[in-house]
């Protein structure tokens, strides 16, 4: 199997702030825990007792509509990877090696079952190929990491762009969604709606790593 690489950051991803005070108490963590692979990648989220706590918390208080409790949890409990590689900091100009992944996530899904559905027919897509597709941390949507041929363009930014930017416009299109966060004339119309998110579209691009037992990995590539 593959031995993808990627950098795994604890939280929190941006600054944690005293709520009465405005003031920084935690700066965001801007350097990597270690080098992780995508088997070890698949091994935490299927296995980790302590991710499994994390994400229940964070799911709850998704489940319960709070999206700002929501969203601060997120932001200041879960770790996250960079798929698209290895990084010395989180810069897209301190890579140190790419890993032939792109991530694809799909937001706002009506209920975890049609998140589940989701995560088996991206998992099957005879292009896309995921080695790893998991249900993301609020429970109505799916993180799908992409192989892409590092061959293709010698340039390592722009040919990672291309592939991201290929894989985001074939899932909106063949699953028929409207993006979270698209570009252009519909984006007043569709800001909350489900569908791709396309909110970053560059290397060092963070994916939340949340609890999933179910989690689908392809072991031969």
């Amino acid at each position: 199997m593959n031995q993808f690489k990627m950098s795994l950051f604890l939280p929190p991803i941006s600054p944690v702030k005293d709520s009465a005070t405005g003031r920084t108490i935690q700066p965001p963590t801007l350097t990597p825990y270690k080098e992780i692979t995508l088997q070890e990648v698949y091994k935490l989220i299927t296995s980790s007792e302590h991710l499994k706590t994390l994400t229940e918390t964070v799911r709850r208080a998704a489940e319960n509509g709070d999206e700002k409790i929501y969203r601060m949890l997120k932001q200041q409990t879960l770790p996250y990877v960079t798929p698209c590689g290895v990084f010395s900091y989180r810069k897209s100009d301190s890579l140190t090696g790419p890993s032939g992944l792109i991530v694809v996530d799909i937001d706002h899904l009506d209920s975890r079952g049609e998140a589940e559905k989701l995560k088996r027919q991206l998992f099957n897509d005879r292009l896309l190929r995921p080695v790893l597709a998991f249900t993301s941390p609020g429970g109505h949507g799916v993180k799908a990491f992409i192989p892409y041929d590092l061959a293709r363009i010698p340039d390592t930014r722009q040919n990672t762009s291309e592939n991201i930017y290929w894989a985001m416009n074939y899932v909106q299109a063949i699953y028929d969604f409207h993006s979270s966060h698209p570009d252009g004339e519909d984006k007043k119309t569709n800001h909350s709606g489900k569908g791709v998110d396309r909110s970053g579209k560059d290397l060092v691009r963070a994916c939340f790593l949340s609890y999933d037992e179910e989690a689908l990995i392809r072991r031969e590539i």
